[in-house]
């Protein structure tokens, strides 16, 4: 599985599904924004252009014929493409390193042991740098997580295994597989309940049970919702 999806299959599925789209905060027809360029200058419309990933590294499957191997093609060969983060697709397997914004919710297949991301983005806490020597105190916080390939913890913000679109990878290495897309993933239904860009009140924290209905996530459809 972690050589990736093959080109034609994540042509269907994207053909199937869509692309992995995140609706704005302000969602208004093309021709009223080239009207009222205001409308993208707003706070949130530049905070939502500023998390907005652009591209990710893929892993294709290559196909090749039996009759065309060579010692290095062997079956189920792999390389590694940098593509539009929009064309991301549920099962899709994606390299980063730090520096990268995630581009899609994703499960962690493997990482360096010194991984972590920045979750501000999506969380009402300050940023604390001193959370990336100490696993227990980012444990505590929402904003540094230290990425792992196991977690116990049903919480999409606190799973260790889990990567959450509009994060970003302050250090080390990760592979993960894509499980939600879109408006599907945590951000965008932060952004379809009205509850991004995340506003500091007192510390205030993203409730995450009321966001997920007070269910506890589990697991992806291969339409990558998230299923209780």
């Amino acid at each position: 599985p972690t050589a990736g999806l093959s080109r034609d299959d994540a042509a269907a599925r994207r053909a199937l599904y869509g692309a992995n789209r995140v609706s704005p905060p302000l969602s208004c027809p093309s021709w009223v924004c080239c009207l009222l360029p205001c409308l993208l200058r707003t706070s949130s419309m530049q905070s939502f252009h500023a998390a907005l990933p652009r591209e990710a590294v893929v892993r294709r499957k290559l196909n090749v014929p039996a009759s065309n191997r060579s010692n290095t093609a062997a079956p189920g060969a792999k390389r590694a493409l940098r593509m539009d983060a929009a064309s991301l697709v549920f099962g899709d397997v994606v390299e980063l390193r730090a520096g990268d914004l995630v581009g899609a919710d994703m499960r962690v297949l493997e990482c360096s042991p010194d991984c972590v991301v920045d979750q501000s983005t999506l969380t009402a806490e300050e940023d604390n740098e001193d959370d990336d020597e100490d696993i227990e105190a980012s444990e505590r916080s929402l904003v540094r997580k230290w990425v792992a390939a196991t977690s116990d913890d049903a919480d999409p913000l606190r799973a260790r295994n889990v990567l959450l679109m509009a994060s970003r990878v302050v250090r080390g290495s990760a592979v993960g597989v894509v499980i939600c897309t879109g408006d599907r993933t945590f951000w965008g239904q932060l952004l379809a309940s009205h509850q991004w860009p995340v506003r500091s009140d007192k510390g205030r924290r993203v409730e995450t049970h009321r966001l997920m209905g007070g269910r506890k996530t589990s697991q992806a459809s291969p339409r990558g919702e998230l299923l209780v």
